[in-house]
């Protein structure tokens, strides 16, 4: 049966048309311009091993420095809350003249007195000096010494000298001291100890931003292995692919093959084309985000770069090249033990732990609000009175003179509405707390089972997919071999090389998810830093 020109039976052999030759048909025939790609070239080529993306993520990463200038911030709280109980010196002088009207005999004389009421013009000048502050079981305290001395020029005038000029000296010391109401050292600390727990959940907070970000630079780092693995694998298809495709059209040439295999062995490079440039666009993607994770151009924005002038994106002249194989040992810590890890070493739950802490202060201190005041209070003096400073300083000295008061003070709200809502308040801040952390438990115990049980699929995921990868090349090898005698056709190849090429990419996504779990599993553990050798008491959280 005659064949018409470019025509062929499926698995048979095309011929070349009569009256002419075989070169000739295939001249006739469009051929695609499918090239071999040069290598990309770079400017900078960074060799980067996992541990130097890691310090270099933790010495640049922007939120690490914000965590630990909030670490500053929070451990000067703490003195803030401390200086309320400083005590404070006080100093003070004030002169005064006065126009007074009097009637005594002792300020205006007898002759005056008699007639009624009389101006009695006098000049104070006073000075005091003493310390005066709060104890931190609520004590209020001051310790004063004060000088008044009182000029009345009259009391010269009608022979009154020896009661002018009159200088008056006293030592004194005044306290209250809460019973009830504000009372005692819980309540008065509460704020200090606040800011102590807030210090720690700023440490937790910096803790917690460093996990993260060594989290985020090894998925950057994996996801870049896998992107620059799977750019290898595709571009050797690629290559592989032109070269059957010159191999074809050299056998159509002698007649050997069908014009329909000479297509399907250029639609397969146009494929294996398609999916490199895919997979170099993963690779460009991946790049950038690994350095943008680890903050590779430092405190230099992006958005300067640009208005400097750069014509191309930050990171395209940058090649980097990841030096840390994958890691393929198997899981060493069981479910108990990484449970106990995650709910003692968790930053979070720790940190909700401290939150709960400080609520229950709150709690008492808002409780110790609803009582009435009770306060005792009491005053000590010691006086003296002369005509000078030194005799009126000796006479207090003396301890002839004193004053001498105690008491109580009771005082009692007649609603006490705001105090109750406070307190009420108070309550349901540590109930939300608690639903929080109840939350949070079931989060942590999900994403610790979660994160083993997902290692343990992608470790056989991994084996399955390689036993795959080494089937399938052993089958396209053989069927292969089927078509160079006739017994196959290349159709039959090219469904069976994209079954290789996808599951190539399936495996080796599947490699570089495993290494994330395995980060993942440490993270949700809380030991991720441990596992990494990081010390955060250092700069930057270096080793």
């Amino acid at each position: 049966m005659h064949v018409p020109a470019g025509d062929s039976k499926p698995g048979g052999t095309a011929r070349p048309p009569e009256g002419g030759n075989a070169a000739q048909a295939q001249a006739q025939e469009p051929k695609s311009e499918l090239k071999p790609r040069p290598p990309r070239k770079y400017e900078t080529e960074v060799r980067l091993s996992l541990e130097d993306a890691i310090r270099m993520g933790l010495e640049n990463n922007l939120d690490v420095k914000v965590s630990r200038i909030d670490d500053d911030v929070r451990t000067r709280e703490v003195i803030v809350a401390k200086s309320v109980f400083d005590p404070a010196f006080n100093l003070g002088s004030s002169y005064a003249r006065n126009r007074d009207p009097s009637v005594s005999f002792f300020e205006i004389g007898p002759g005056l007195a008699a007639q009624g009421i009389r101006v009695s013009p006098s000049e104070v000048l006073s000075y005091s000096a003493g310390l005066s502050g709060t104890w931190t079981l609520g004590t209020q305290y001051e310790v004063k010494v004060a000088q008044v001395e009182r000029d009345r020029p009259i009391a010269n005038r009608v022979g009154l000298t020896f009661l002018n000029p009159v200088t008056s000296t006293e030592a004194s010391v005044v306290a209250r001291q809460p019973l009830l109401k504000g009372a005692w050292y819980a309540v008065n600390t509460a704020e200090i100890q606040i800011a102590r727990n807030n210090t720690l959940i700023s440490k937790e907070q910096l803790e917690l931003t460093t996990m993260t970000t060594v989290f985020q630079v090894e998925s950057a780092y994996w996801e870049l292995v896998f992107a620059i693995r799977n750019l290898e694998a595709k571009s050797k298809a690629y290559e592989v692919a032109l070269e059957n495709l010159e191999n074809v059209r050299k056998k159509r040439a002698v007649g050997a093959l069908a014009a329909i295999d000479v297509t399907t062995a250029e639609s397969q490079s146009a494929l294996r084309r398609v999916e490199l440039e895919d997979a170099e666009e993963l690779r460009e993607r991946a790049r950038d985000s690994l350095l943008r994770v680890i903050n590779y151009t430092r405190e230099q924005s992006l958005k300067e770069t640009w208005e400097s002038g750069s014509r191309i994106a930050p990171f395209d002249n940058i090649m980097v090249l990841c030096t840390t194989p994958p890691v393929d040992d198997p899981l060493d810590i069981e479910r108990d033990t990484a449970l106990i890890a995650a709910f003692s070493r968790r930053p979070e739950y720790r940190q909700l732990q401290l939150n709960v802490e400080n609520q229950q202060i709150r709690i008492d201190v808002a409780k110790n609000a609803l009582l009435p005041s009770l306060d005792l209070t009491g005053r000590w003096a010691q006086l003296g009175l002369d005509d000078a400073f030194d005799e009126s300083y000796g006479e207090m000295r003396s301890g002839r003179f004193y004053d001498w008061e105690v008491g109580l003070e009771l005082s009692i709200p007649l609603s006490n509405r705001g105090a109750k809502s406070r307190y009420r308040n108070a309550r349901d801040e540590l109930r939300k707390l608690k639903v929080s952390k109840a939350d949070l438990e079931n989060q942590i115990v999900l994403a610790v089972d979660q994160a083993i049980r997902n290692i343990l699929h992608l470790r056989r995921k991994v084996q399955d997919l390689d036993e795959r990868v080494r089937l399938q090349e052993e089958l396209l090898r053989a069927e292969r071999r089927k078509v160079e005698v006739g017994m196959s056709i290349a159709y039959t190849v090219s469904v069976i090389e994209n079954d290789l090429v996808e599951s190539q990419a399936q495996a080796l996504r599947a490699k570089a998810d495993l290494q994330i779990a395995r980060a993942e599993l440490w993270q949700a553990t809380g030991l991720l830093l441990e596992r990494r050798g990081i010390i955060l008491d250092s700069p930057a959280g270096q080793r």
